[in-house]
C-alpha cells in the first residue's frame, strides 16, 4: 500500500504549467509509468503537442478549462476521463481566474517524447 498525502510533493514549474509528480516509475515498480497532477494557471494555455509513444490519462475534479484534441474543443467536467492517445495533437486552456488542475496517469512514458506542433 501508498498513502500520499497531496501536500507532501512540491510544484515543479514549467512555462505554461506545473506538475506535481506522486508516482514515478520507481514507486509504482512499474517501468515508464508515472502519475501526476497538473495545475494551469489562471489565463494560461498549455502549448500544443504530441506524444509518439505514451498515452495519457487525465481525471478531472470540475470544468475550469477544456482541452484542444486533434482541433475539435472538449469541455471535460468533474469526474470525466480523458483519454490521449500517440500522435494526438492536445492543449489544456484555462480562461478562468482559478488554476485548472487534473491528475494525469501516464502510460508508456518516455522523458524524450514531447513534440511541439
Amino acid at each position: 500500500m501508498k498513502f500520499i498525502p497531496w501536500d507532501t510533493k512540491e510544484w515543479q514549474d514549467n512555462p505554461w504549467y506545473s506538475k506535481k509528480i506522486y508516482l514515478n516509475e520507481k514507486e509504482l515498480n512499474s517501468p515508464w509509468n508515472l502519475v501526476q497532477q497538473l495545475k494551469v494557471p489562471a489565463w494560461q494555455r498549455a502549448e500544443i503537442h504530441y506524444h509518439k509513444i505514451q498515452t495519457e490519462v487525465f481525471y478531472f475534479f470540475d470544468d475550469t478549462g477544456y482541452w484542444i484534441v486533434n482541433g475539435e474543443e472538449i469541455h471535460p467536467k468533474a469526474w470525466d476521463v480523458l483519454v490521449i492517445q500517440p500522435n494526438d495533437k492536445h492543449t489544456a486552456v484555462n480562461e478562468t481566474d482559478r488554476d485548472y488542475i487534473y491528475i494525469c496517469f501516464k502510460i508508456n512514458y518516455a522523458l524524450n517524447d514531447f513534440y511541439l506542433d
